[in-house]
């Protein structure tokens, strides 16, 4: 297995985030991803974020042992501050390649949508969004989708032009 690592920070040095790709993830940019953890974490103080994606048998693994559920998921959220009372983001996400191809199929959406979907699930929860009631799931879901409609990418990010492009639905 392969890593590829990435780190970026903002212009003030903070929001330390970091990319680590255990598998290729050919359909997406380490810059993508990225600019999708920043828009989540838009005005939080970031200390550190590690991004990581991975295949299903090293999330499986993952799951088994801090989820109790030994089975593949699509991303998990580690928040790794030592204060809970400082609200500074510190913590990784994992993200399912693999997941992410399975449900962009299903849904008919492209794996680069589903796994920018994930990263930013996964941000949210270290920024203290939960999902476990109807109500919750919703909040969430329509912060994924503002998130992900608002991301601007240029095409040379992803196909080598210049011309500017919205990824994610609606124009």
């Amino acid at each position: 297995m392969t890593e590829q690592t990435d780190t970026s920070e903002d212009e003030g040095g903070g929001q330390g985030i970091t990319v680590s790709r255990l598998i290729p993830a050919n359909k997406i940019t380490t810059r993508q991803i990225v600019q999708a953890a920043r828009a989540t974490l838009k005005g939080h103080a970031v200390r550190a974020l590690n991004i990581a994606i991975v295949d299903d048998a090293t999330i499986t693994s993952l799951n088994q042992r801090y989820m109790c559920e030994a089975k593949p998921t699509d991303v998990l959220s580690f928040d790794l501050r030592d204060d809970y009372d400082d609200n500074t983001i510190e913590g990784e996400v994992v993200v399912s390649a693999e997941a992410a191809g399975r449900q962009a199929a299903d849904w008919g959406v492209e794996v680069r949508e589903e796994i920018l979907r994930y990263v930013i699930h996964g941000t949210l929860h270290l920024m203290g969004y939960e999902d476990q009631s109807p109500a919750d799931k919703r909040k969430m879901r329509l912060a994924e989708d503002r998130i992900l409609g608002g991301l601007q990418l240029t095409d040379d990010q992803m196909e080598g032009s210049n011309k500017r492009r919205r990824i994610m639905g609606g124009g």
